[in-house]
């Protein structure tokens, strides 16, 4: 089904090969896992698989790849998608339209399908994927988690010989994430479907015995059609995690950064939190869990004055968050979208990483040795010069997060910034974060991935439908969800990323 021969390719003005040398044949109904560290080349092997790498983006290329018996170098990319879909990491990437209806209809009405086949179709999708309920909203009042959901279920709709899901789950909660898996290896049972998934959460995806392909620095360094170890350790090099007994933890004397009361919040009308009441003080690092559009962005949104609370009050660093500039609050708070593309500003790596201590004139020799010390550690010291937008989304990321902790922020609001992250850069982000909250900075996280945060966090708050169902110690956070019987935010994984 898939034959890849000798294939290398170069982007326009950049001095690497994103891919060198790649060679791998996958056979129809085949069951893929491809893994490696961020960076290595995968996004960019499931754009040339799809087509879109030699449609989209100037490059060099060499080599072969064909897919069902296309040269997908040469052949025009309407032709190729009757074959290949291809899920992104972005979601909004790969959005067409402005509603979910829309959305997962699109390609069915270019392929001028009847009526009554796009409805079926439309209606089964989002069934599997557990989005039948969202059919009526826009896109654009989605939670990142919502939006993958919809980006699935539209490749999905169109029944392809040959699915590529480039990391399907990274936005999704824990219970979402296993449905999805169950959906991709349902299908592909049922129908002979070849299937490829780029993922760190590899524990989830063990019991289907795949083949699993490893890529480093752009090439293919092993496959195996078992593993009897995680293909990934979680542990850096010369990084661990902290034990419970080592976790810096909050004084209790010490006047709250944040005070919460009664907030209520919303978009066009529609209210998602309701009534969330809390205090937080400086050194706590904080994990905010839940399921996908149960209000964790919107709460971490709040903090920041990027929305305005409706009713109730949020005080910041003795600041009325509803009231103070977003300008002026940026200045101790560091807020890391979700989606890295919403806060890239600057024309290459270095700018974007020096751009926030310049502009609010914090800039000075340790500054600058802070950043050139995370630059190295983050593997990004080589790209420096490179547009933020050539990196991948890892990449980008973790330019996200370097730019944040530049100046050295009182406040830290971290979306998601473990999305697209190996175990060993999971782990070294975290570190970073766990180094900031040392000083006496607060970190508030939100992430679906238990077995990771459990060891960083001192405080767990857990949203289910707007409202704060748990707020606690760590420890005690989770047991209370297990007596809740949210059993899927209590794995511990053997190392990939849940």
């Amino acid at each position: 089904m898939i034959s890849i021969q000798n294939f290398s390719f170069r982007f326009r003005g950049s001095a690497r090969y994103a891919l060198r040398d790649v060679n791998l044949n996958i056979s129809t109904g085949e069951f893929v896992i491809l893994t490696g560290p961020s960076g290595c080349g995968k996004s960019t092997l499931a754009l040339a698989l799809g087509g879109f790498l030699f449609n989209q983006y100037d490059g060099e290329a060499q080599g072969e790849i064909v897919v069902a018996g296309m040269d997908v170098r040469h052949t025009p990319i309407y032709d190729v998608a009757e074959v290949v879909g291809l899920v992104q990491q972005n979601p909004e990437a790969q959005f067409c339209t402005l509603t979910v209806q829309d959305e997962v209809a699109f390609g069915l009405e270019n392929r001028c399908l009847p009526r009554a086949e796009i409805r079926e179709r439309l209606t089964w999708a989002l069934d599997v994927v557990g989005a039948r309920h969202l059919e009526d909203r826009t896109l654009a009042t989605l939670s990142g988690g919502e939006k993958q959901r919809v980006a699935v279920a539209a490749v999905m709709a169109a029944r392809p010989q040959v699915l590529v899901f480039d990391e399907p789950t990274s936005n999704l909660d824990p219970t979402a994430t296993a449905q999805i898996f169950d959906v991709i290896a349902r299908i592909r049972d049922l129908n002979g479907i070849t299937v490829v998934v780029i993922e760190h959460k590899t524990t989830y995806l063990k019991r289907f015995a795949p083949r699993w392909v490893r890529m480093e620095s752009g090439r293919i360094t092993a496959t195996a059609t078992q593993v009897t170890h995680t293909p990934l350790s979680l542990a850096a090099p010369g990084i661990s995690a902290p034990s419970a007994a080592n976790l810096h933890s909050a004084s209790t004397n010490a006047a709250p950064f944040l005070r919460v009361e009664k907030l209520c919040a919303g978009y066009n009308e529609k209210t998602v939190l309701h009534d969330v009441s809390l205090t937080a003080g400086p050194g706590e690092f904080i994990a905010v869990m839940g399921d996908n559009g149960s209000g964790k962005s919107t709460f971490l949104q709040c903090l920041l004055g990027l929305l305005r609370p409706t009713s109730g009050k949020v005080e910041v660093l003795g600041q009325d968050a509803g009231r103070a500039p977003v300008s002026q609050l940026a200045r101790q708070i560091a807020y890391v979208f979700q989606n890295p593309d919403h806060q890239l500003f600057a024309d290459s790596v270095w700018q974007e990483a020096t751009l926030a201590p310049r502009n609010f004139g914090m800039w000075d020799s340790d500054v600058e040795q802070r950043i050139e010390a995370m630059l190295q550690l983050s593997g990004l010291d080589d790209r420096r010069a490179d547009h933020p937008y050539r990196l991948s989304y890892g990449e980008k990321r973790r330019l996200n997060l370097l730019a944040m902790l530049s100046y050295a922020p009182r406040l830290l609001l971290l979306d998601e910034i473990l999305i697209g992250q190996d175990p060993e850069n999971a782990t070294r982000l975290l570190q970073w974060v766990t180094a900031c909250v040392a000083t006496g900075s607060t970190a508030i996280l939100v992430h679906h991935a238990p077995s990771l945060l459990r060891p960083y966090a001192h405080r767990l708050l857990f949203f289910e439908q707007g409202r704060l169902l748990v707020d606690a110690p760590s420890e005690a956070g989770f047991a209370q969800l297990a007596q809740c019987g949210k059993n899927a935010y209590l794995a511990v994984t053997d190392g990939g990323l849940p």
